[in-house]
């Protein structure tokens, strides 16, 4: 509830007076004097007061506060606890790193992202061998092995033992004389011999930082599901991207993915963001928006610039 009260010893002059919660405590307050900084009251704090790193509140005229430490040096920016400079550094998870060209932050870390003996999984970063580099594949923050079965789906991919009779559905992996799988649903056989969608091949959801030189730098689409049946996926918002030339167009309209088979091809969510082109569909596991993804996709593929000098 709010009220606006004149004060009568002084003309023209109001306190805006709040019955409000602060970490759970109730208290008739002026606000003016009044910060809340992390469901902390902080009483009688000159005006301009604001909140920064969780709950110190200080005057940013003063200096600057990161995750609860004060730097005597106002206007600056912050990684984790300490002060950086966004020009000459980069700032991975709280962590500073020079900031050089083609440096991306995997989790913790900084790495040259055309360094083909890294690789990033999922915030983790891999030193690769000669022997691995080109074929190494992720599978969660995990680097699999070529033995090894990675099972994929919007929520996540799960590593697996390779097991005779088994396949994935979605992120299981599961027995084919026990269960049929149609776009990544699991169904119960209920007698052995029941004939059910083929369970030989499956047109599995890829991970982004999986795909090959060829399909992640050459032609492919990026767009939001709208729709999905039986034979075709409809997609909205969609932009084509080409890597190694460094260019995106957006389409004018819908664009329909026809899908070969309705069963063997992944279940995907309608209002999420995949990409994909005839032979595929992926979906970013490394990044948190499509903006970055379309930076990790440049970046990893368009030729580095050459100085003149």
């Amino acid at each position: 509830m709010f009220l606006c009260l004149k004060d009568k010893s002084s003309a023209n002059v109001s306190i805006l007076i709040v019955n409000w919660s602060c970490g759970g405590t109730q208290a008739i307050l002026a606000l003016d004097r009044v910060l809340c900084c992390d469901q902390i009251s902080n009483k009688d704090r000159e005006d301009g007061n604001k909140c920064q790193g969780s709950y110190v509140p200080h005057h940013s005229t003063a200096g600057t506060v990161c995750c609860s430490r004060f730097h005597g040096s106002p206007g600056e920016h912050c990684c984790g606890t300490e002060l950086y400079q966004p020009h000459r550094e980069i700032c991975c998870s709280g962590h500073r790193y020079s900031k050089v060209e083609n440096v991306h932050c995997c989790g913790v870390q900084a790495y040259n992202i055309k360094d083909r003996q890294k690789k990033c999984c999922a915030g983790r970063l891999h030193i690769l061998t000669d022997q691995s580099a080109r074929e190494a594949q992720c599978c969660g923050s995990l680097l699999q092995k070529p033995s090894d079965v990675c099972c994929t789906s919007d929520d996540g991919e799960v590593l697996y033992s390779p097991k005779p009779g088994f396949r994935c559905c979605g992120h299981f992996y599961v027995n084919t004389s026990l269960w049929s799988c149609c776009e990544g649903r699991l169904s119960p056989l209920h007698k052995p011999q029941q004939l059910h969608n083929k369970m030989t091949e499956e047109s599995r959801l890829v991970s982004l930082n999986n795909l090959d030189e060829d399909n992640l730098c050459g032609e492919m689409h990026a767009g939001i599901v709208n729709s999905v049946s039986l034979h075709s996926i409809v997609f909205s918002s969609v932009v084509k991207l080409h890597g190694r030339n460094a260019t995106m167009k957006h389409l004018p309209s819908t664009y329909i993915l026809k899908k070969p088979d309705c069963c063997n091809f992944p279940y995907l969510i309608p209002g999420k963001t995949y990409f994909f082109n005839q032979f595929f569909v992926s979906i970013d596991f490394n990044h948190d928006s499509i903006l970055e993804s379309f930076y990790f996709i440049i970046s990893k593929c368009f030729p580095s610039q050459v100085s003149s000098n």
